[in-house]
């Protein structure tokens, strides 16, 4: 398994799409080999990076990489915002870049490079039911190059697969949850068994704009023994599974005020049934989706269906409000 750093290896076309790249394509088309492109998502918020040291800017409570929303920076962890910086935490350098990358530009760019090729992009806004999904199958084989999710890595099986190559790993790192890393590790073992399940030893490639990264580190050097170890030792340190239990309380509505209001009254209720070393933490920011305000209090604790007990009745009696195991 090989790394590119994007920071020295990028065409004039694009800056996520390296010379390397490129070249691995047109010899695997040439000798009528298929190539896979995997992005993690879709579409993703962006993440900041310093292209100076190649600092990645992460929450300070959570490790974990915070994601750009207009002029903030968020943890979607634990909730944890501030004003974008000007300057790299690392190194002071005002050279900060926004990384973000999506299937569908993905998809154009190469589209347009290789016109006479059958290039196929495999995501959600493609494959949506049963029949789509068939549709999806007989499309994939008959394409020269596919450019997908995670869905790429369950219940699609390829042939003739040569180059399996990750576009953009960081844009995964940043996604928000405290065990980001583990599924990361674990969608790379599963998107390389796609192209070794029928013994055929295909080439895996990542691109990153953060080489040194830790857990890419573990990642291409195939080590998950050091990653198990540090990421074990992390959950302890930031209370986090198996050493504690997580829970979202979610409240949404589409009167931004009212919702505000409400998720204010049960956080005030919660902390006042406080019992020693529970972790409660109300989210101040809010987002939103289908017309609807989202808020939020993280709970960290032992026991949290037994201190949820206190707000036993406003669950029941408002279907906005959801209570979300982790």
């Amino acid at each position: 398994m090989l790394s590119v750093n994007l920071n020295q290896d990028f065409s004039k076309i694009n800056k996520y799409i390296s010379n390397t790249l490129l070249k691995n394509i047109d010899e695997n088309i040439k000798n009528n080999r298929k190539v896979i492109l995997y992005l993690n998502k879709r579409w993703e918020y962006s993440s900041l990076i310093c292209k100076k040291c190649n600092h990645l800017h992460k929450c300070k409570n959570c490790d974990i990489s915070m994601s750009l929303h207009w002029d903030n920076m968020v943890c979607h962890s634990c909730w944890y915002s501030k004003k974008i910086v000007s300057n790299c935490e690392n190194c002071k350098s005002k050279e900060l870049q926004k990384v973000w990358v999506g299937t569908k530009q993905i998809e154009d760019v190469i589209k347009n490079i290789y016109k006479d090729k059958i290039v196929y992009r495999l995501d959600t806004d493609i494959v949506k039911n049963k029949k789509t999904k068939q549709e999806a199958l007989d499309n994939i084989e008959k394409a020269d190059i596919v450019i997908g999710t995670k869905m790429i890595t369950t219940g699609f099986n390829f042939l003739n697969v040569w180059l399996i190559w990750v576009i953009l790993l960081e844009q995964e790192l940043q996604i928000a949850s405290y065990n980001t890393e583990e599924k990361v590790f674990s969608n790379i073992k599963q998107l390389i068994w796609r192209g070794w399940r029928l013994w055929q030893k295909t080439d895996f490639i990542i691109q990153t704009f953060i080489p040194e990264n830790p857990i890419i580190q573990s990642i291409i050097n195939d080590n998950y023994k050091e990653f198990f170890i540090k990421t074990l030792k992390e959950r302890k340190d930031f209370k986090y599974p198996p050493f504690c239990e997580l829970a979202t309380v979610e409240y949404r509505n589409r009167d931004q005020e009212k919702a505000k209001i409400f998720i204010e009254k049960i956080y005030k209720k919660l902390i006042e049934n406080k019992q020693e070393n529970i972790e409660i933490i109300l989210w101040n920011n809010y987002f939103k989706r289908y017309n609807q305000y989202y808020y939020k209090i993280i709970i960290k604790w032992e026991n949290i269906r037994l201190f949820l007990e206190k707000i036993k009745s406003e669950i029941y009696k408002n279907s906005e409000l959801v209570v979300i195991f982790d």
